[in-house]
């Protein structure tokens, strides 16, 4: 049986959890404009950055750097008093650079692509249908290209292993849509994920190509085989509204969902088939990590 533990709570609205390749533990508190470190096993937290507005997402890069999908505070009222619009910020030796500012709607979640770029998900406002996007970000020229449009409500990314298949949730439509990129672009693979109940937000895959789906408003995380198949869920008997979730630890066999409700961090053992995918694909001649 799986054991369910929190890790920590009480940190507002919890989103966005990321494995580093340092092997250190990132939540955001999307209600309180933050990037927060929690111990994987004693559940100590220490305020990484203050973002300011509703960081969402979280990314890490080849060369170790830390990327916030930041959606500007219009899906959470913010406590933060530092106001920023919806974009992508970098996390820069503990500060904070503004990155890009102008032209995204309300940035949600994010990941490094087989290209180099940030790609990640801008649906809008929630409740906004039909206009979502998934774009791509080049650190190199600061260019912000649309790959998808006219999604609804595109949520959570996750990238197969090899970099040629995406993941993106649909949470309108409650499915999760697979894409294959050939270089150029992604075209639709014929593969979906139907949620039998609620809509996906957070995605993550295991290293056989498992797809995890968190699913606030059905209380649970729903699994699918590669082809689409569903799995036995993992469902949890209280208001928990898991809203992300990654693969973490040492042998990253325990699967990590950040809950909305209560503002807390649970670590799932026992649960998963196989240990997670790391979010990052290294390729050869990377510069070495840094913050």
């Amino acid at each position: 049986m799986p054991e369910v533990r929190t890790i920590t709570e009480n940190l507002g609205f919890t989103e966005g959890p990321l494995w580093t390749a340092d092997e250190r533990l990132l939540v955001v508190s999307v209600s309180r404009g933050l990037v927060v470190e929690v111990d994987l096993h004693t559940g100590r937290t220490r305020e990484v950055a203050e973002t300011g507005g509703g960081p969402n997402g979280l990314a890490e890069d080849g060369q170790g750097r830390v990327w916030v999908a930041q959606n500007g505070g219009v899906v959470v009222p913010s406590r933060s008093a530092r106001r920023v619009t919806p974009g992508l910020q970098l996390l820069d030796h503990g500060a904070v650079r503004d990155v890009v500012t102008t032209g995204l709607r309300a940035p949600n979640d994010i990941v490094e692509g087989p290209d180099g770029r940030l790609w990640f998900t801008d649906p809008g406002p929630p409740g906004d249908t039909g206009h979502g996007r998934v774009c791509a970000f080049d650190p190199a020229t600061g260019a912000v290209s649309v790959l998808l449009d006219g999604i609804d409500f595109p949520n959570g990314l996750a990238l197969g292993s090899e970099g040629d298949v995406l993941h993106v949730a649909e949470t309108e439509t409650g499915r999760v849509v697979r894409y294959d990129w050939d270089g150029a672009g992604l075209h639709r693979s014929g593969i979906e994920a139907v949620l039998p109940q609620g809509g996906p937000d957070g995605l993550a895959l295991d290293r056989d190509g498992r797809l995890y789906a968190a699913a606030p408003h059905a209380d649970a995380v729903f699994v699918f085989e590669p082809d689409g198949r569903p799995l036995e869920p993992l469902r949890f008997g209280d208001r928990t509204f898991p809203t992300n979730l990654c693969f973490a630890g040492v042998d990253r066999d325990v699967l990590v969902i950040t809950a909305g409700k209560g503002g807390r961090v649970l670590a799932v053992t026992g649960y998963a088939r196989a240990p997670g995918l790391p979010v990052t694909l290294r390729r050869a001649g990377s510069a070495s990590r840094g913050r």
